[in-house]
């Protein structure tokens, strides 16, 4: 029986979006992350840039109903260069990140459905600017159609007991009548 956690789930969303930019040859350094910044880390990571750090954010729980909601935040540095004063390099990452977004796969084994509610925002501030950094933020939802259980983990569909159908006689008076019901659920 497979349990998977939201680590689980976050770490698959970080291997997805680093296949695609594998795939396509693109050097750039992707992540998982912890959540948000300070001044100091960014610093730190600026030495891996361009880089997206995805975070797992925020669950909605589904109570028990199957709709769990996962929401993701995928942090995009990029430095400037001496051809890049405007830092057009993060907008291109972004134009390049939103895609693979929307195209992460509603057939993973988190049973997951598809990518929704994908919002980039600019985090441009004077300190950015004077480390010579840009940053966005990357908001989205992954709907994970598994509900979170007491142990900690998430059942999936193929834990779960499912009715396949069913059959049986009736006697009725003299005549027996035969019934198949078979169901696919």
């Amino acid at each position: 029986m497979s349990r998977y956690t939201y680590l689980d789930i976050r770490n698959e969303a970080v291997r997805i979006i680093r296949d695609s930019f594998q795939r396509q040859k693109i050097k750039i350094s992707i992540e998982p992350h912890a959540g948000r910044f300070t001044e100091n880390e960014i610093r730190r990571l600026a030495t891996k840039a361009p880089a997206v750090l995805t975070s797992l954010m925020q669950m909605l729980d589904g109570n028990g109903t199957d709709n769990t909601e996962c929401r993701f935040i995928s942090w995009v540095l990029a430095r400037a260069d001496n051809k890049d004063r405007i830092y057009d390099s993060a907008l291109k990452h972004i134009s390049l990140l939103i895609p693979v977004i929307r195209s992460i796969p509603d057939n993973s084994v988190y049973n997951a459905t598809d990518v929704s509610d994908i919002e980039a925002e600019n985090l441009y501030t004077g300190t950015l600017d004077s480390i010579n950094i840009s940053m966005w933020a990357v908001s989205w939802t992954w709907s994970v159609r598994a509900a979170q259980i007491s142990e900690g983990s998430i059942a999936l569909d193929d834990e779960l007991e499912i009715f396949e159908g069913a059959d049986g006689t009736l006697e009725t008076g003299e005549r027996a009548v035969g019934s198949i019901t078979d169901m696919e659920v």
